[in-house]
């Protein structure tokens, strides 16, 4: 299938989302890899894992019109080699996502929801989120899943417990909107505004 969009967020941020039809033969084939990058796509055992990392190069080239190499730093935040642009991949099911913004770190999420996350929800909810989130709201505790793994892409720091360090405020609807998250980080607080959509039985959340 291919893209499925590539939509603006700002006037300097572009967010797009690919669904995996084609066998990461066939993306290989869309891509002009040099050796360095062969060896990474070589060196993955699995086919799917193969599948994910090509169609996020090849969603990241039509975003950007070249084959911009992707590279990660000491915390495994990815970055774009030869470009000011910040990066945020997400892959999960058939479908892929690339956020990219020309001025501040971002970060990007895509979930395919499952009925037994309630059953892990101890690992991400905190007490304050106890308070008011609804453990049988299945596409909920996907979005605060999914929202926390956005914010962690986007603060950028290994050392980050979704638990401890990542606050979601409450939020109604379960649809498309947006909601706040509270950051802190090295005895400072941040919010950082989420923006969510949902599709099929997948949830998508990214930074703004």
């Amino acid at each position: 299938m291919g893209i499925v969009s590539i939509k603006s967020i700002s006037p300097v941020a572009q967010l797009g989302l690919w669904c995996m039809s084609e066998p990461w033969q066939q993306l290989l084939g869309m891509l002009a890899l040099p050796a360095s990058e062969m060896e990474k796509l070589q060196a993955i055992p699995k086919e799917k894992r193969r599948q994910e990392w090509l169609a996020c190069r090849v969603l990241l080239k039509e975003m950007v019109g070249d084959n911009a190499l992707i590279g990660y730093d000491a915390e495994r935040k990815p970055h774009l080699s030869g470009h000011d642009q910040q990066i945020s991949m997400s892959h999960s099911g058939e479908y892929v996502c690339v956020y990219l913004s020309e001025r501040k770190p971002v970060g990007v999420d895509i979930q395919q929801m499952k009925p037994s996350i309630s059953q892990g929800s101890f690992y991400f909810l905190n007490e304050d989120e106890m308070q008011w989130a609804d453990l049988k709201d299945n596409v909920q505790m996907h979005l605060i899943w999914s929202a926390k793994e956005s914010v962690f892409k986007y603060a950028g720091d290994a050392s980050i417990d979704l638990k401890k360090h990542i606050t979601i405020k409450p939020f109604s609807g379960n649809q498309n909107g947006h909601f706040e998250v509270n950051l802190q980080t090295n005895n400072r607080q941040q919010t950082v505004p989420i923006q969510f959509d949902t599709f099929e039985d997948y949830v998508l959340t990214w930074t703004l």
